[in-house]
């Protein structure tokens, strides 16, 4: 009856207007999957429902450790840290291990075990802001507190970004490393030290640039859009045309072609692009509104907490999915080299969808905890 309560109080005190705004994206993402995928998986396994049937299947899996992960109690979390990113580094070193990782379209992001494939890389923007969280409070109130944690932080942060850049996956490394640097900002560490990192990140790009033809391809691509927009490319001239084509009111349901026929990745980087073709404008907006109030709710309900992990934590997650659906946008729109990353919640995928739900059960966690005492009290 204890354990029972406890779960109770754990559940009130989840902020409802957050679990409302998933839940509806959630929803849009199992319509848009469908109706940009049932086509293809007709074609491919016989049936329209194949990939609907596995979304829908990834998506029970994750709130089902979304909620798990939700009744973990905020002072198990700190002892848990060391293990998950040490856990995460020894899985981003196993891609690279032939018959372990898998390779596809000239990348070793994949792991497959027993029948089980998955991306190591997604596991890391929930570690890494666990790590983080748990290390810069440990040390809040000790002296040289700046230089200890960096000098403890700094080697786990760039060995696990770098890792996941020598998959190589520059999408995911970037978002990484902006929310490394919000949650040092968040924790106050002094201004110069933040821009003393910063500047490091310069030569990092320019030997990216200079040693990965991957990276370089979709520098070169991003900057060619913009000094030559006649010319053709491929992605970005496709979403453009599915957004296009959807005006302000949209297609209609299952009235879109361009998903089918000629926009690559229309389920996953560009979902939002079949959004706008078949819900037009309105849609879009919908979701790219949804997500931002989602994300500045969480950012002002966490810097509100009184404890400094949960605080951290909570700000590193929502920074986490803020960035994510930021990138993907900015890629949909032509405002940035293609990455690689999803839209939150919407898109097709089993690794990116668990995670992102466990995430939301952690920040959900955290946001609560005030309410939770509150209750006790």
């Amino acid at each position: 009856m204890i354990r029972v309560n406890k779960i109770y109080e754990r559940g009130a005190g989840l902020d409802g207007p957050l679990l409302t705004i998933i839940a509806v994206l959630l929803s849009i993402g199992i319509i848009m999957v469908f109706s940009a995928t049932m086509l293809r998986s007709e074609n491919d396994h016989g049936t329209p429902w194949y990939h609907l049937i596995r979304h829908v299947l990834f998506i029970c899996i994750g709130i089902v450790a979304g909620f798990g992960a939700s009744l973990i109690p905020p002072k198990v979390l700190p002892r848990l840290s060391l293990i998950t990113i040490a856990a995460v580094g020894v899985l981003l070193m196993l891609v690279f291990v032939p018959g372990i990782g898998e390779k596809s379209r000239g990348a070793c992001r994949w792991i497959s075990l027993f029948g089980i494939r998955f991306q190591p890389s997604e596991l890391a923007k929930v570690a890494l802001p666990l790590f983080m969280a748990s290390v810069i409070s440990f040390y809040q109130d000790k002296p040289y507190r700046s230089l200890k944690v960096f000098g403890l932080t700094l080697p786990v942060v760039a060995a696990t970004i770098g890792l996941v850049a020598l998959e190589p996956d520059y999408g995911t490394a970037g978002m990484l490393m902006l929310v490394c640097g919000s949650i040092y900002f968040v924790a106050e560490f002094r201004p110069a030290h933040i821009l003393a990192l910063s500047v490091l990140i310069l030569p990092g790009s320019v030997m990216a640039y200079k040693v990965s033809p991957h990276f370089r391809e979709r520098i070169l691509a991003f900057i060619k859009l913009w000094i030559d927009p006649s010319a053709p490319h491929w992605q970005i001239d496709q979403a453009f045309t599915a957004i296009g084509s959807g005006g302000f009111w949209g297609l209609g349901l299952g009235n879109g072609m361009h998903k089918h026929l000629i926009l690559a990745e229309s389920f996953n980087d560009f979902a939002l692009a079949s959004i706008a073709e078949e819900g037009g404008f309105v849609a879009a907006s919908l979701i790219i509104g949804l997500l931002l109030y989602a994300v500045m709710r969480s950012v002002i309900m966490s810097l509100l907490l009184k404890s400094n992990f949960a605080r951290l934590l909570a700000f590193g997650l929502c920074m986490s999915i803020g960035i994510q659906g930021f990138m993907n946008i900015c890629v949909v729109l032509g405002l940035m080299p293609i990455t690689g990353i999803n839209l939150p919640f919407i898109s097709y995928g089993g690794s990116g969808m668990l995670v992102n739900l466990v995430t939301a059960g952690l920040l959900l966690s955290m946001l609560g905890t005030q309410k939770v005492e509150g209750v006790k009290k």
